[in-house]
């Protein structure tokens, strides 16, 4: 632009030389009528003097183009010596960009690093504290299953009863049921308690974008892709051994159900087989007792008998 500028005023002075020189060729041309029509001088010392002072005005002229001429060239050197001086201010300002980003980049991952490695976020107190509560709860439910277990002694034989044995594995499969239900809530729970960490963790992430901002040394798709990938790497390395905790806590309670389940049927099976022997055992006896009642009264008819002979 500066160079337009430049160009653009030197054709603006050579065009005022130009009709400066026409308007100075018209005066003369005027003169000379003048003194050929006043007669104080012949004619050629009219045309002498005219020439002398064209001459005159010609080297004014021609002063003025070189004029013209190194005022072009001193602006030309002037302008580019302000253009080698803006491209080394240039190159030290894009330095001191390149160090301000790479400090800017350090700066951000010494504040991402202390805040993932927090006590805060890699042992949440809430979560914490939920698995306290759920150890608690766990006792207590547990608790309540054993005693419920032990008064599976009630009801054997001799003082069992089929429809209060049934009722009993019901209320076991239903404490069952209650303790793997309250294990999924806990583990939803603290699925529920982690994602609110990793909205903590983008919420940090994006102060930390904020600061590259407002430091003007990034634009905002640059602050993107400085921020993103370390972000990505620490929290997906976190959310990833997160998950497999959880991973392993679920399994766990899913094996556990399943141990309980089988165990409890199990255990109701060879309850119902032993009640079963009972009643085996109990018909046995029936029998055997009413054959030995039966036996008794053959031997008391026979001894009666025996008895009734001497008499007659």
């Amino acid at each position: 632009q500066q160079k337009q500028e430049i160009k653009d005023l030197d054709q603006e002075l050579l065009a005022l030389e130009v009709s400066r020189a026409n308007k100075l060729k018209d005066v003369l041309k005027r003169y000379v009528d003048i003194l050929e029509k006043t007669s104080y001088l012949l004619q050629p010392d009219v045309y002498r003097l005219i020439d002398k002072e064209a001459m005159a005005m010609n080297q004014a002229l021609l002063g003025n183009r070189r004029a013209i001429a190194q005022l072009l060239v001193n602006l030309t050197e002037a302008t580019l010596q302000q253009e080698l001086d803006n491209r080394h201010r240039w190159q030290g300002l894009v330095d001191t960009w390149k160090d301000l980003k790479k400090e800017a980049l350090q700066q951000m991952t010494l504040l991402l690093s202390p805040f993932m490695a927090s006590k805060d976020i890699q042992e949440p107190p809430a979560v914490q504290k939920e698995l306290e509560e759920m150890l608690t709860n766990q006792r207590v439910l547990q608790k309540v299953r054993l005693d419920h277990l032990c008064t599976i002694c009630d009801l054997l034989p001799p003082n069992y009863n089929k429809n209060h044995l049934t009722e009993w594995y019901d209320s076991l499969t239903s404490l069952n049921k209650q303790l793997d239900t309250y294990h999924m809530d806990c583990l939803s729970l603290v699925r529920f308690l982690y994602e609110k960490i990793w909205q903590e963790c983008l919420a940090h992430v994006q102060n930390c974008k904020k600061q590259l901002l407002d430091w003007k040394a990034f634009s905002e798709a640059e602050a993107e892709s400085l921020v993103n990938p370390a972000f990505f790497l620490v929290v997906g390395e976190f959310q990833s051994k997160v998950e497999k905790k959880l991973e392993l806590l679920d399994n766990s309670f899913e094996t556990l159900a399943k141990q309980m389940e089988f165990q409890s049927a199990d255990l109701f099976r060879y309850f119902q087989e032993a009640v079963k022997l009972w009643e085996e055992h109990q018909s046995v006896l029936l029998s055997q007792e009413l054959e030995l009642e039966k036996r008794i009264e053959q031997h008391r008819q026979k001894h009666n008998q025996e008895n009734q002979v001497p008499k007659a």
